[in-house]
């Protein structure tokens, strides 16, 4: 799966100079009995380890249940304009956007100290509760509240510049990232500004809450392949040659 993630690029603003690549320090392993995932890796395109991602991605397995059908989804961070690569071959490049970054009401002052930081970014992300609308095929939603991990899947900023500090919050069923809550700090003249966005990592429906009242939706979207759609879910194709991930997987026949 690293290998198979590894091929994907992210230009930024139409400039190859901004080019992301996989981050290989920042890597969940992750599954889904009840989805039938047998094996999932969750992984970050960045430029550098101080700069927001610029995706948020990831590659996953299914089970006998689905003879081992491989996808792989991508989130757009960056707000501005995203090209995703693999290789030389153009794959996507969202015109519409489910998520934008806004102002955090009622935040803390920050503290100097990125330890303590790090606590008080945890407990601005606490007050949020993702609502994820998962259904059984032919039937309807059965909406579930999403567990948030307790630990960072990466943190990035600069003490010293402009995003001071920043992190992504996972939230998942069972451990299957299904959505990511960005929370940042951002210095701005003499003052910091708490900031946040949530981006989805799945294909239903998601409700995002803040102290209780919703802030931010995504509707179901049933789309796979796109290359223009707000969000990008596809099956993974390995190249000729490349064996396929589902065979290391226990109790498939390939």
């Amino acid at each position: 799966m690293l290998k198979a993630m590894k091929k994907f690029r992210v230009v930024m603003d139409n400039d190859e100079a901004k080019t992301a690549t996989l981050d290989e320090r920042a890597l969940m392993r992750w599954s889904n009995p009840v989805g039938d995932v047998a094996d999932g890796l969750l992984a970050v395109y960045t430029t550098a380890p101080a700069d927001r991602p610029a995706m948020i991605a990831h590659l996953y397995i299914h089970g006998p249940g689905l003879k081992g059908l491989e996808m792989h989804e991508f989130a757009d961070l960056h707000p501005g304009n995203v090209t995703l690569f693999r290789g030389s071959r153009q794959v996507w490049s969202p015109k519409e956007r489910y998520s934008q970054f806004r102002e955090l009401p009622d935040a803390v002052k920050p503290s100097e100290n990125p330890v303590l930081r790090l606590s008080q970014m945890k407990t601005m992300a606490a007050r949020f509760e993702i609502i994820d609308g998962f259904r059984s095929p032919n039937s309807e939603p059965e909406p579930q509240a999403l567990r948030m991990l307790s630990r960072p899947s990466y943190r990035y900023g600069k003490a010293d510049g402009e995003l001071v500090d920043g992190a992504i919050f996972t939230y998942v069923v069972a451990t299957d990232p299904e959505a990511c809550l960005l929370i940042e700090i951002h210095r701005k003249d003499d003052k910091y500004v708490w900031m946040y966005g949530v981006f989805p990592l799945t294909i239903y429906s998601l409700d995002a809450k803040l102290d209780g009242a919703s802030v931010w939706t995504k509707p179901e979207a049933m789309v796979f392949g796109n290359p223009t759609a707000p969000h990008y879910i596809a099956g993974y194709q390995p190249d000729r040659g490349e064996p396929s991930s589902a065979t290391l997987i226990p109790g498939l026949k390939q």
